[in-house]
């Protein structure tokens, strides 16, 4: 694989869960991958009387998947230079 692309991601999540921080607006997303390695990302809103549950969940799972394309990026950068020596070799 060359390129990180959204299906690739998608390919590598095992588990997407949520949790909300008991007295806070603050609502956690964890996306664990395939390999076990788990990626947090957040949302909070200021005013408790406009909290969505379903808004938190969807925003705060944007933030955890945006923190996935460096590390996919970096995935891939390393599997294209171990195959470079393997062909070096």
């Amino acid at each position: 694989m060359s390129a990180v692309t959204n299906q690739s991601i998608d390919l590598r999540i095992d588990t997407v869960t949520y949790h909300r921080l008991p007295g806070t607006t603050t609502t956690i997303c964890a996306i664990k991958m395939v390999n076990g390695f788990t990626v947090l990302g957040q949302s909070a809103c200021v005013n408790p009387a406009d909290f969505d549950q379903e808004l938190g969940e969807s925003l705060a799972h944007d933030d955890a998947r945006e923190k996935l394309w460096p590390l996919e990026g970096y995935l891939a950068a390393e599997r294209r230079y171990q195959e470079s020596i393997k062909e070096e070799a």
